[in-house]
């Protein structure tokens, strides 16, 4: 027998998986995960069948979708049959399996896959009762992570690997690379244009941003003053790609939170708001896969890509749009030496 997790899971709950399955191998945890580990040209259920009669847990995690999912149950039942030890971790409230019932289960439901509580749980149910040292990778990554100043947005890694891009749904491959959560707000640019002296948006006092704007996203930027900005901080404007991967995972959906609209989760011309909103007013709900917020409305975003000889792209819609433009795969574009009052913009960090 082996000395692998058997990683379970319907396929609809990957991004939140492949996130979880990173924290385990980081500390130490040899996890197997189909994703990574049935090679080119393999037959994909004999890999499968192979991985799992071998496994030493096998480690489950519930959903709605899973519970739907014959492949899911499928494999619990051989688990079961094979009496491996089980760790049933739910990912999203739904009725767990009644062979599961007196097995406790570890509740990621209201907090993500980075949550350090419920990763000790899944460590210590897993035998590992002290984190593992930090790894050759992890030291790397931490050793990458943007420095941050208490002004600036959290960044979010996103990590290396396909997705689904543009209307079409192409497959495309991306390194990994920082995104900042939000947006850039008023009180953060604010801290540029004292720096540098770089001139402020026109609807400011000065240089001093409207008290009621300083937690909403910075707007009447060109995508100069939004590239001058990236340089300052040391960062750059995601490209559209970067983009649309962070807003809407790996998974393909329409919206940051899945394929249908919600009103209730953006900022669009529906919310009847006609302005921003602080950033992060539509969090949790409203978030992408990674985290990400404001991904859909608020206001339109820079990117680094050129729509056109005159144009730059822009992504994401505002509070003055309807949900087509919201959609993760739409491209707005401006030229980059205008202003607008629906347009801000995010940074990013990493490889190109």
């Amino acid at each position: 027998m082996g000395d692998h997790v058997f990683i379970c899971y319907a396929h609809e709950d990957q991004d939140f998986v492949l996130k979880l399955a990173a924290n385990l191998k980081e500390r130490g945890v040899r996890v197997w995960l189909d994703e990574w580990d049935i090679p080119a040209s393999a037959d994909w259920d004999l890999t499968i069948d192979n991985a799992l009669y071998d496994c030493a847990q096998f480690l489950i995690v519930l959903s709605p979708a899973a519970r739907a999912s014959r492949e899911v149950r499928g494999e619990l039942r051989t688990a079961l049959d094979e009496n491996k030890p089980i760790l049933p971790v739910l990912y999203q409230t739904c009725r767990i399996p009644r062979q599961l019932r007196l097995i406790q289960h570890v509740d990621f439901t209201s907090c993500g896959p980075d949550d350090g509580a419920a990763l000790g749980q899944v460590l210590r149910a897993l035998g590992v009762s002290e984190p593992s040292p930090p790894t050759p990778e992890v030291r790397r990554r931490e050793k990458a992570a943007p420095a941050r100043q208490p002004f600036e947005p959290e960044m979010i890694l996103i990590p290396a690997g396909e997705f689904l891009y543009g209307r079409k749904k192409k497959r495309l491959i991306l390194p990994e690379f920082w995104i900042d959560k939000t947006p850039v707000t008023n009180v953060e640019y604010a801290r540029f244009v004292a720096d540098t002296g770089h001139m402020p948006p026109k609807h400011w006092k000065g240089k001093t941003p409207p008290e009621e704007l300083l937690d909403h996203p910075v707007t009447w930027v060109s995508w100069h003053d939004a590239v001058a900005y990236a340089e300052w901080a040391r960062k750059r404007l995601p490209t559209e790609e970067e983009w649309e991967k962070a807003a809407r995972g790996s998974d393909g959906r329409e919206y940051p939170w899945g394929d249908r609209f919600d009103p209730s989760r953006c900022n669009t011309k529906e919310s009847g708001i006609r302005n921003t909103t602080p950033v992060g007013q539509y969090s949790p709900q409203g978030d992408s896969p990674y985290g990400c917020v404001d991904m859909a409305g608020n206001v339109w975003e820079w990117t680094a890509s050129d729509f056109d000889k005159s144009n730059k792209v822009l992504r994401g819609g505002s509070w003055d749009n309807y949900p087509g433009d919201a959609l993760c795969a739409h491209r707005g574009r401006y030229p980059p030496l205008n202003w607008y009052i629906r347009v801000g913009f995010r940074c990013a960090r990493g490889s190109l």
